[in-house]
C-alpha cells in the first residue's frame, strides 16, 4: 500500500489517541472517595488481659474548628446554592460542618447516568448547612467552582 505523508500521520495519530485513551481508562479503577482519618489508641491506666480499643472519631456536627478553615469562595458557593434550594435569606442559613475531602473522580462521587468523570483524585470539601429544618450536605472541589448537593 502507498501512502502520502498525510494519510500516514493521520493514521499514526490515530493509533496514538486510541491508545492513550485506553491507558488512561484502564489504569484509573479506583473511584472511592478517601476522607482524612485520626486513629487514636485508648489504653486503660489499669493494665488488664483485654486489648487496646482503637476509635476513629467523628467531628462534632457543631464543631466550627473545620467551619472556619473553609474558603470564603467555598463558603460562599455552598451558602449561594443552599439559599436557592430552601428559598430562605442567606441569614437563615448556618454551616455546621466542613470537612476536607479527597473525591476519587470529577464529579466529586455524585455521577450522574450518562456522565463522563475523569477519574482523578479531587481535593475539596464536604460542607453541611442547615436552615433549621433540615441538613444540605455538599460536596465542592477545594476552590469552591464545583458545588453538588448529595442526595
Amino acid at each position: 500500500m502507498k501512502y502520502n505523508f498525510l494519510q500516514l500521520i493521520r493514521k499514526i495519530t490515530l493509533a496514538f489517541t486510541i491508545c492513550l485513551l485506553v491507558f488512561s481508562i484502564t489504569s484509573c479503577t479506583n473511584n472511592q472517595t478517601t476522607s482524612p482519618e485520626i486513629e487514636t489508641t485508648q489504653t486503660p491506666a489499669i493494665p488488664n488481659n483485654s486489648p487496646s480499643v482503637e476509635t476513629t472519631p467523628t467531628p462534632s456536627p457543631k464543631d466550627d474548628s473545620t467551619v472556619n478553615e473553609l474558603p470564603p469562595k467555598v463558603k460562599s458557593a455552598v451558602l449561594s446554592d443552599a439559599t436557592k434550594r430552601v428559598s430562605k435569606p442567606l441569614a437563615a442559613l448556618r454551616i455546621t460542618q466542613a470537612q476536607k475531602q479527597s473525591w476519587g473522580d470529577s464529579c466529586l462521587g455524585l455521577a450522574q447516568p450518562d456522565t463522563l468523570c475523569a477519574q482523578v483524585i479531587v481535593p475539596g470539601w464536604k460542607v453541611v448547612v442547615t436552615d433549621g429544618e433540615r441538613d444540605l450536605v455538599y460536596r465542592t472541589d477545594e476552590k469552591g467552582k464545583q458545588v453538588k448537593l448529595e442526595d
